[in-house]
């Protein structure tokens, strides 16, 4: 009965777009008489943060990955075999993280996407757009919204429009646009008799990290702002029997964050009878505490690491529910088997993939140790450096590790170590900053370094400048400037041109805002340049081999 709503939901999108599709598949499952009396049981299964990890094994060696999502076809088929057939979601950020998804993205645009195709594959119900997913630009996700034959969810990326009502981007039916959101806001799923709604929100924070080129057309509401009155119009108007959020969005406490706040929603919202988040890949399972009692709270993590699950039974007496009890786990997929039917289905994609990733351009005459960037200058931020200043003339260049282990072996560098070295798709912004802004951005830089705090990929170090970082002295006088790389004077009133990431000139990890005090949309952007991962590429093949060197332009001192 699923698939055949969902292939008559796919025609009626080509043929009358959209809204008459989204309107006519509510009135199928609208249209059932209401739950007979008795026990109803359905189940929930999500994961979240798969960032491509499509197959089972790596494209370099053909070492079997712990975890993928022909791990999660295992255990799906395991759930199906034993009657039980699960509302299947996924939370977000499929398409950035692997070559898998970069391959397909980017380089084969002329064939179906491969995360569609997996997604139908193992009958997914539905799929939440998360921030990494954004992040690969229009033409990467507006394609996935025409191929994906299962609903594409974000409430709360609301059209942006001008004071004429006009949406600032051409109305094109291909674009699927539904009332006043980009995507589709919610579907409804029947197991059994009982509806199912699944509301679905990606980050609310994603302007701080991307230029307005990735997502224009679009404004991003605040999770905790929209959710409460839209989940009580959908139960109005659909009257499920079971009401599910989905965010993209991270734990957080109970306390309203723009970035991490599923626990908050948990513990504030009503009549929500299951939350699942992503987002910062933390896996979770509890019980949380809400105005209806509680509520099971569930993060699979990433990677497919684990399929989050929860079992709910209702109780149906006189046409009402009367009773609802729940069963919540994470299950962890490494204890199941690759499908060998999935990755049969999935052989041609994965060789395709593997003869991308095994191209050889360049060679590397020593390891790089990717955990030695946590601890101060290494040969590994050294070369994002030289590549930022190589590529852009910029004065001065920012970068932090994007990883926190592993090794780029010595020998002939294949374009999958390019992943390990860059992982994000960030690309190369050229921005004016006054000596005095590039100082206090590294001083909130070094604050968070020197005490651990926050993420990694936020402790910004620079070149293009000689400096000392004082672990000893107090917030705000750690760096002292001695000059510039060439040795002329570094002056705090001169502008000079710095280069740094789309994230960060988008105002990621606050350094911008709360460091420099330069708000994102005042910052003098020079030029926008393409994505560093590329460019690393393009750098490394125009040498003959890669000599790692660690930075020599700054140091701790006590």
């Amino acid at each position: 009965m699923k698939k055949s709503i969902v292939r008559i939901f796919a025609i009626l999108i080509a043929l009358f777009g959209i809204g008459f599709g989204i309107g006519c598949l509510i009135s199928l499952i609208s249209s059932k008489e209401s739950l007979a009396d008795g026990a109803y049981r359905v189940t929930i299964c999500a994961t979240t943060d798969v960032h491509g990890a499509f197959f089972d094994s790596s494209y370099v060696d053909d070492k079997a990955n712990r975890t993928s999502m022909a791990h999660v076809a295992s255990y799906l088929k395991e759930l199906r075999a034993s009657g039980v057939e699960p509302v299947l979601i996924d939370v977000g950020d499929n398409l950035q993280g692997d070559n898998a998804a970069y391959y397909f993205n980017y380089v084969a645009t002329d064939v179906p996407h491969i995360m569609p195709r997996i997604m139908e594959y193992l009958a997914y119900d539905a799929v939440i757009v998360g921030n990494h997913d954004l992040e690969t630009g229009h033409d990467v996700y507006d394609r996935i919204q025409r191929e994906l034959t299962v609903p594409y969810i974000a409430a709360n990326a609301a059209l942006d429009r001008d004071e004429n009502g006009k949406a600032d981007m051409d109305e094109d039916p291909n674009n699927k646009l539904v009332s006043d959101s980009y995507f589709l806001p919610y579907c409804l799923i029947d197991r059994g008799g009982v509806k199912v709604a699944v509301v679905g929100m990606t980050n609310a924070n994603i302007k701080s990290w991307l230029s307005s080129s990735y997502w224009h057309g679009m404004d991003f509401q605040l999770i905790h702002d929209i959710a409460q009155p839209l989940i009580d119009k959908i139960i109005a108007r659909e009257r499920p029997q079971l009401v599910v959020l989905a965010v993209h969005s991270g734990t957080g406490t109970d306390l309203p964050d723009r970035e991490n706040e599923a626990l908050y929603l948990a513990s504030s919202l009503a009549h929500v009878d299951l939350v699942l988040s992503g987002h910062d890949h933390r896996p979770l399972a509890k019980e949380v505490d809400n105005p209806n009692g509680s509520v099971v709270l569930l993060d699979e993590g990433t990677k497919a690491q684990y399929v989050g699950q929860a079992d709910f039974t209702l109780r149906i007496k006189n046409g009402k529910l009367i009773e609802r009890n729940v069963d919540y786990k994470l299950v962890p997929m490494e204890q199941y088997p690759a499908d060998s039917a999935y990755v049969a289905e999935f052989k041609d994609d994965f060789r395709a993939v593997k003869a991308f990733s095994s191209r050889p351009i360049g060679r590397l005459a020593d390891n790089i140790f990717l955990a030695d960037a946590l601890d101060g200058p290494s040969s590994y931020i050294n070369l994002v450096h030289t590549v930022q200043l190589n590529a852009s003339g910029a004065d001065i260049s920012f970068a932090a590790p994007l990883t926190s282990g592993g090794v780029v072996p010595k020998g002939v560098i294949e374009f999958q170590d390019l992943v390990s070295i860059y992982r994000f798709e960030n690309t190369l912004y050229v921005v004016g900053m006054t000596g005095r802004q590039v100082k206090d951005y590294l001083e909130y830089s070094y604050d968070n370094w020197v005490r651990r705090t926050g993420a990694t990929y936020n402790w910004d170090s620079a070149d293009g400048i000689i400096y000392e970082v004082s672990r000893s002295a107090p917030k705000g006088e750690r760096v002292r400037i001695l000059s510039m790389s060439d040795g002329t004077p570094f002056d705090l009133d001169k502008t000079y041109k710095v280069a740094m990431t789309s994230y960060r000139a988008s105002g990621g990890g606050d350094l911008l805002l709360q460091g420099a005090g330069v708000h994102p949309d005042s910052l003098v952007v020079y030029e926008k340049m393409k994505d560093i991962r590329s460019m690393v590429g393009d750098y490394i093949a125009g040498q003959e081999e890669i000599v790692p060197e660690v930075s020599s332009n700054w140091k701790f001192v006590k």
